[in-house]
């Protein structure tokens, strides 16, 4: 996969996704060192996000998810000491790891729940107005 544009030229984000299933005796081994790299990932420049999910239905499988702002960003991570950190921890996995990045040309908000909620006559004008000028 190499640099994504959207429809305007412009470049896509990328998502980052890791999902392994720990045995739980490997659980605490592979939230430390993990977890250890969240906040640092988070402040590096073009990050976007960082977030680690434990999966309700099976407790023993992890998900990280990581948004960049760009493919340039994206590639110095994978090829940063903290990336060989997270090869390690895969190496905890029970089965092969799940990994996927995804290029996201446009991002939208609850503005579009409120149209087609609006579009199907579940929301009046100024429901909708209430919901898309709400603060945060």
């Amino acid at each position: 996969m190499r640099t994504a544009t959207d429809h305007a030229g412009e470049p896509a984000m990328i998502v980052f996704s890791l999902t392994v299933s720990v045995a739980p005796s490997g659980h605490a081994a592979f939230l430390s060192s993990v977890g250890a790299l969240l906040e640092p990932t988070r402040v590096v420049p073009d990050c976007i996000a960082c977030r680690l999910y434990r999966d309700l239905d099976d407790p023993n499988a992890f998900t990280l998810v990581e948004e960049w702002a760009s493919q340039a960003a994206l590639d110095r991570h994978l090829t940063s000491c903290a990336y060989k950190t997270l090869v390690a921890a895969m190496e905890l996995s029970t089965r092969p790891p799940s990994i996927r990045f995804d290029q996201v040309a446009h991002r939208a908000g609850i503005e579009v729940i409120a149209a087609a909620r609006r579009e199907q006559g579940l929301l009046s004008a100024e429901e909708l107005a209430l919901m898309i000028d709400r603060p945060g």
